[in-house]
């Protein structure tokens, strides 16, 4: 990993854009942070670290930490590298993958973050007026939690199907069982854009064609029901984490769940899933060479499975 250089030639440069980016945030009354209900729900006392900094002195650990960063016009750290989406890597300064991820705006803040295990690669991306670097195989990460309990509890947990109502007007390539998975629909989808659920109307019940494969949208997550259709490249092993076994948190890679769960192979391919509401336990497991984290309830974020 490369080490974020200080020039001070652009000190008073950077200041003066982060101020009046600030001021702009203040004037439309918008500071740019997530409610925390939208972030994972993480059961545990953080362990407070003071100042927010890079928190590789955790590396190897799944604590859970909290800090506080400063205003944006005030941090001489704003501007420094950080690399990943969503997880980023354990080198990666908090409070600017705080401000990408919309846990804080530019007023700065309190964050609490849940240390992870390395991945096979970071994406980079730009929010929030904060741009990340891609990265390859880095051995610490970390996302943003909430230990803050939700004020309503969530819906009853909603136990998946054992199969899902039959479709002969779609073409289905049968997947072979996967060894110590329950004997779910597990199948390659060739077509289900179109695809209208027994007893549902074509506006109400199709299947939704999301494209490429990431996770389950904001949108969608915490409902029940939702069919959603996509896309895997060949490989899809090697992307962030996922929590579960043959059900998964909504915000777990749906191309490394698929893979774990024998949906699809290293070759990739087309993917169906049905959102669910959240549950009380996510259970790890290794299959197909994928490894699966386990997790408590989640919050908000929902979970999936896989179908026909």
């Amino acid at each position: 990993m490369l080490t974020t250089s200080k020039w001070a030639g652009l000190a008073a440069t950077t200041c003066a854009l982060a101020a009046i980016a600030a001021g702009a945030a203040m004037a439309q009354g918008q500071t740019g942070a997530q409610p925390q209900a939208d972030l994972p729900y993480v059961e545990a006392r953080p362990t407070d670290i003071g100042s927010c900094r890079a928190p590789t002195s955790h590396a190897g650990t799944d604590r859970v930490l909290t800090c506080t960063c400063p205003a944006a016009a005030g941090d001489p750290s704003a501007s420094a590298a950080v690399w990943g989406t969503d997880v980023y890597t354990a080198d990666s300064y908090i409070c600017a993958t705080a401000r990408h991820a919309g846990v804080i705006g530019t007023g700065g803040g309190r964050v609490t973050l849940q240390m992870l295990p390395g991945q096979a690669s970071y994406a980079g991306t730009s929010r929030n007026g904060v741009s990340t670097r891609s990265y390859g195989r880095y051995g610490a990460s970390y996302r943003y939690v909430t230990t803050e309990r939700p004020v309503a509890a969530p819906p009853a947990p909603q136990p998946a199907p054992a199969v899902m109502p039959s479709a002969p007007s779609v073409p289905v390539q049968a997947a072979a069982p996967v060894a110590g998975l329950p004997d779910v629909a597990w199948s390659a989808v060739t077509d289900l854009a179109d695809f209208d659920l027994a007893g549902g109307s074509s506006s109400s019940r199709r299947a939704q064609d999301l494209g490429q494969c990431t996770s389950v949208p904001p949108v969608h997550r915490g409902q029940a029901g939702v069919l959603l259709t996509c896309t895997c490249p060949a490989d899809p092993g090697e992307g962030p984490p996922i929590w579960g076994t043959r059900y998964y948190s909504g915000d777990s890679n749906v191309c490394k769940a698929a893979l774990h769960a024998g949906a699809i192979d290293r070759s990739g391919g087309r993917v169906a899933i049905m959102t669910m509401t959240d549950q009380d336990r996510y259970e790890g497991s290794t299959h197909n060479g994928v490894t699966s984290l386990a997790y408590g309830r989640t919050n908000r974020l929902g979970a999936y499975f896989f179908v026909r």
